[in-house]
């Protein structure tokens, strides 16, 4: 119902006066946050414990209006992160002998082996391969390279 919305206010709105298209999410009054696809509440405690300690990375900002949309009460996990070089995986939980979270990653690391620091483990891990040139995706497993 919300894309048939969407779908018709788009075929029907002034482009001088409203420059954006509207999305479906924008007809979606009592979808709940995974329906919405927001952020997990950890993944926020994480990113915004890294900003407050100066950890994030500024290519990693891009998401910040998404992560300031959720309510943050919890305290942030240990670790807060992967790091590495153009990678960033909030709140890792180790799976299967990989870790799991929210990616963030720049383009020039798709489907390489990046060194990436874990609290104060250091590891080679090997980053998914994607098309997008800023990526932001939840629960993606990432395996670590021994």
């Amino acid at each position: 119902m919300a894309n048939l919305t969407a779908l018709t206010a788009n075929l029907n709105r002034d482009t001088k006066k409203s420059r954006t298209p509207y999305k479906a999410a924008d007809f979606c009054f009592f979808a709940n946050s995974a329906e919405r696809n927001d952020p997990d509440e950890i993944n926020a405690a994480a990113y915004f414990a890294l900003l407050e300690s100066k950890q994030l990375p500024t290519w990693a900002l891009f998401i910040y209006s998404e992560m300031k949309k959720i309510n943050t009460s919890m305290e942030p996990p240990e670790p807060l992160a992967a790091i590495g070089d153009g990678f960033l995986l909030l709140a890792p939980e180790q799976v299967n002998g990989g870790i799991e979270g929210l990616l963030i990653a720049e383009k020039r690391v798709s489907g390489q082996v990046v060194e990436v620091k874990i609290g104060r483990i250091k590891a080679k891990i090997t980053c998914p391969e994607f098309e997008e040139m800023l990526l932001a995706r939840e629960h993606v497993f990432v395996s670590i390279d021994r």
